[in-house]
């Protein structure tokens, strides 16, 4: 596994472009969000959620298939194939220049995964309460107070949890744990269902059956990968946790708080690129 983790590393490094998609979008998509939130009138609210699902569905078909191309791009340099470092580097930025065509060539196929990925995970989530209301103990809260302080400062946060009692906190940690496990059984089992998107390009009717066909593909290489799966999983968790509170210690200052950032995007870009990576090597 550590190949792998390494490899990722140098293709993400010598591959600085497929990172600008990500900033791109997310520069993007905070405005048309912004939009969003502004909208009272429901159709038009309607209009611009649709038309944030299909931009991000867009740019995944896109960069996702960047990403793709990117290790193929890798695969070339590993067997000598470019002339000099030269052609090496212009194959590297021309990876810029597969955006769009994954756009048009994925799209549909991004866009039904995403929705039926979507649609069983809110799902599931509505099963876990059913199934939580009916086995796990009730932590007796008020839900608009507990959402008022979780969106709140960190200190009213800190002032409504010290009004719980201990068998309140107990309850809300168990359900805490029971859905957050769920959701990362859930996570582990779909790991690899984009990769296995771009694995097989379904046309004409069975398009509509992609989501299908790619959670078979997906669902089949985790059992037969299952602890390389899974050391990839556990390794990227980690990871996350050590950028998440390095982000936090960089919020102090302005400069930081940038770094911090662009190590973010680094490791989103770097995340994607390792799932893909030991899909494409492992199918």
């Amino acid at each position: 596994m550590s190949l792998y983790i390494k490899k990722a590393f140098d293709i993400t490094k010598e591959n600085i472009i497929l990172a600008q998609p990500l900033i791109i979008f997310l520069i993007v998509i905070s405005f048309t969000f912004a939009g969003l939130a502004q909208q009272t009138n429901k159709i038009l609210h309607l209009i611009f959620l649709t038309g944030n699902v299909l931009l991000c569905t867009a740019f995944l078909a896109g960069w996702f298939y960047m990403i793709k191309k990117g290790i193929e791009h890798n695969k070339k340099a590993e067997n000598d194939e470019y002339k000099n470092n030269q052609e090496k580097a212009a194959a590297s930025f021309a990876l810029g220049k597969e955006f769009f065509p994954g756009v048009g060539e994925y799209f549909l196929g991004i866009t039904y995964t995403t929705l039926v990925y979507l649609v069983v995970y809110a799902l599931l989530i509505f099963v876990c309460y059913k199934a939580g209301t009916h086995y796990l103990p009730n932590p007796n809260i008020d839900m608009e107070k507990f959402m008022a302080a979780a969106s709140s400062t960190p200190a009213e946060m800190q002032k409504y949890v010290y009004s719980l009692s201990f068998e309140q906190l107990t309850a809300i940690n168990i359900w805490m744990l029971f859905v957050g496990g769920v959701a990362t059984i859930f996570t582990f089992l779909t790991m690899f269902l984009y990769p296995a998107v771009f694995d097989k390009k379904e046309k004409g009717i069975n398009v509509f059956l992609t989501p299908f066909s790619a959670f078979n593909r997906n669902i089949v290489f985790i059992f037969k990968h299952f602890f390389g799966s899974l050391g990839i999983m556990i390794f990227l968790f980690f990871l996350n946790m050590f950028v998440s509170i390095l982000s936090l210690i960089f919020n102090i200052n302005i400069i930081l708080a940038i770094v911090g950032l662009i190590i973010s995007f680094y490791f989103m870009t770097y995340a994607i690129v390792l799932i893909f990576l030991y899909y494409e090597e492992n199918k």
